[in-house]
């Protein structure tokens, strides 16, 4: 975490001590659930960043969970472009439990940060530091992908640069183990990310992949590059549509120092299909090094030639004169002598040597490009060999004494890469078994043995086991337009496929699919991906905190009305801890510049499918399902309207701490727009 941000409210809380160890210096940040202070390990005397749960959220199971789970996620993460979790614990303050996770201080700032720092003093990112920066999140990232694990909110606050340009991933607050197959009811709650840089399928509610992630670091890379982001708007529900519909701007028509090469790597990051974009921050990372390989080889070579420096005039003796005496030979230079006759020289041998020797070793460099290059973007299916005799010139790291060699770890190289691998230190390898295997698009090691880690005699030969295509079997075409029941993924499941569960904003009942990825007659092999869009029934996720209370989510039945309609929609609210006072709910529709309230319902205390629920009845945990109806005027003009709703009591509106998916003005919740024709 920074260690350079500015204070956000005060030195430290009431107390500074956590369990007798960790001390609280100064505040770095604040957010919605969690506040960030500089502090010190007092066992280790070293400076730590301290990210401490907020007092109101301690007592609620479902934040106390989630703050634990970013701990978790990215403690067994050791990587040097990740930021790293030292310790996590609770402490007694007050009578009440506090939770902290105690993570590496970094020294510096976000790429938020940097990136207004220099829209101010007009230094956009070059072309290099921008690519340069991508790289590194995505070699962080790839690293948790390699680990099954998806980040889910990559944005530039959750990158931070130190002084010496190094980039380090943070905040895997909502991280993801992407393997497992999702609870439809349970992921339809949840829109994961942050609007600006969330894929499509995470703005349709879907959980995210690995392709997600690739998706949120190419929205960095273009603001980085073009100085803006792709898509803008302050309503969060057309943010959406433009992340699922809207092509971006051109790059090079903003910046027109990105080379086409460059913007096609960004714009199949941000390819609307996950399956057309880079499958995870991996092979996105192998595609930016090539460019800046392929980029600092076109430096070298259109570098202008040295010129020699001015060489000294030197005037050859004369012939004899006639008194037979000879002339003394006279050297001068040119400014010296600038009427001297001047010499009558040669072509210089030696540079001309040399500018050959110089222009051969650039031309040798461009087979070098091709074969990285295509190392890296195509590589070769390899050959199952059977075991393979060690290099016995290879250099044998050995343990001190014994004679032994630790065997590396093969899980996810190609056979390829083993096998050199396995030479440097001289072992040999044997294919075992072949197993069906979908999971990435080459052959890859699944299995060793003996594992990673492991002492053997040098000669040694280590088995692996490698991944094969799995059977293809045809997807059905009878699903568009069924519910997504129990029965429908049992059957797709006992086929072998994984199971992807994309919501849409759509008014049809809730889990009707809508698409298929791939469409139906498609051949997938087990192990492969089958994406289900399926409808929203009109349930559009909010989460908006409230403090003691949350407005998780507004449905309604259609999105377009016509003047003299009544607006029917429902409300799910969820109590946060005992509400313990009367408030009532008060819903309103504004014009379509947000300025002015055309319309307004009945202020009411709030009901739960139409009894009364009094707000001071409420208790942590509880779920309230309230309907409201609204009158649209007669008259209106053709457009888009605002649909809000706000709680207040006598001593005025209950606060928005943190707006969620929605839009906030004056504590009053934009909950979507409808569309008045």
């Amino acid at each position: 975490m920074s260690s350079s941000q500015p204070s956000a409210g005060g030195p430290s809380p009431k107390f500074t001590l956590l369990n007798d160890r960790y001390r609280l210096l100064a505040t770095l940040a604040a957010g919605g659930m969690a506040t960030v202070y500089k502090g010190q390990d007092m066992l280790l005397g070293r400076l730590v960043a301290i990210k401490l749960l907020r007092e109101r959220y301690a007592g609620d199971p479902h934040f106390v969970q989630r703050f634990r789970q970013e701990a978790q996620a990215a403690a067994h993460l050791n990587h040097p472009n990740i930021v790293t979790i030292y310790d996590v614990g609770q402490d007694v303050v007050n009578g009440r439990e506090r939770h902290y996770i105690v993570m590496e201080l970094v020294e510096g700032q976000d790429l938020k940060q940097a990136l207004r720092g220099r829209a101010a003093n007009g230094r956009p990112f070059t072309i290099e530091e921008a690519v340069d920066a991508a790289r590194q999140v995505c070699e962080g990232v790839g690293y948790a992908h390699r680990r099954g694990l998806v980040h889910c909110d990559l944005k530039p606050q959750n990158v931070m640069l130190t002084a010496d340009g190094q980039a380090k991933v943070t905040d895997f607050g909502i991280a993801r183990a992407y393997t497992a197959i999702p609870n439809t009811d349970e992921r339809a709650d949840v829109v994961w990310g942050s609007p600006q840089y969330y894929a499509p399928e995470q703005a349709a509610g879907a959980p995210p992949t690995p392709a997600s992630d690739v998706y949120s670091i190419g929205v960095m890379l273009y603001e980085m590059l073009a100085g803006q982001l792709p898509f803008e708007s302050s309503d969060p529900l057309r943010l959406a549509q433009m992340h699922q519909m809207m092509p971006p701007p051109s790059l090079c028509t903003l910046n027109p120092s990105v080379s086409p090469q460059l913007e096609s790597i960004v714009m199949r990051a941000l390819a609307k299909d996950p399956a057309q974009r880079y499958r995870d921050a991996n092979q996105l990372a192998r595609a930016l090094s090539a460019y800046a390989l392929q980029s600092a080889e076109q430096t070298l070579m259109n570098l202008p030639p040295v010129a020699p420096p001015p060489a000294a005039v030197v005037r050859r003796p004369t012939p004899p004169s006639s008194t037979g005496a000879p002339s003394a030979p006279m050297i001068t230079s040119h400014a010296a002598a600038p009427t001297a006759t001047p010499a009558q020289t040669g072509p210089d041998v030696l540079l001309w040597l040399l500018a050959a020797i110089a222009f051969l070793c650039v031309l040798g460099l461009i087979p070098l490009y091709v074969l990285v290059y295509q190392a890296y973007q195509t590589p070769p299916t390899p050959r199952a060999p059977t075991a393979t005799p060690p290099n016995p010139t290879a250099a044998l790291p050995i343990t001190s004494g014994n004679f032994k060699v630790k065997t590396p770890a093969l899980a996810g190289k190609t056979l390829e890469e083993a096998a050199r691998e396995l030479a440097l230190l001289g072992l040999g390898i044997r294919v075992a078994e072949e197993r069906p295997d979908n999971s990435t698009a080459q052959r890859v090691v699944l299995e060793q043995r003996p594992p990673a880690d492991m002492l053997v005699d040098p000669g040694a030969v280590i088995e692996v086991v490698l991944s094969k295509p799995a059977e293809a079997r045809e997807v059905p075409g009878d699903l568009i337009g069924r519910a997504l029941d129990a029965t429908i993924s049992q059957t797709l499941a006992t086929l072998g496929w994984n199971i992807a569960v994309t919501e849409a904003l759509d008014f049809a009942p809730r889990g009707v699919i809508l698409a298929m990825t791939p469409p139906a007659g498609s051949r997938l092999a087990a192990g492969e991906t089958l994406t289900l869009t399926v409808s929203s029934g009109g349930r559009i996720a909010l989460n908006v905190d409230m403090g003691p209370v949350t407005l998780e989510a507004v449905t309604l039945q259609r999105a377009t009305y016509f003047p003299g309609q009544t607006v029917q929609f429902n409300v799910t609210w969820r109590a946060n801890q005992p509400v313990g006072r009367d408030y009532k709910v008060g819903w309103y529709l504004f014009n379509p510049e947000m300025t002015a309230v055309l319309a307004q319902g009945e202020d009411r205390a709030p009901r739960h499918k139409g009894l009364p629920a009094p707000t001071s009845a409420w208790n942590s945990g509880m779920i309230i399902e309230d309907t409201y109806t609204l009158r649209i005027p007669d008259g209106l003009a053709p457009g888009a309207y605002g649909l809000v709703v706000g709680m207040y009591d006598g001593n005025g509106r209950l606060n928005v701490l943190h707006p969620g998916n929605a839009v906030a003005l004056n504590d009053l919740v934009v909950l979507c727009r409808i569309f008045v024709q």
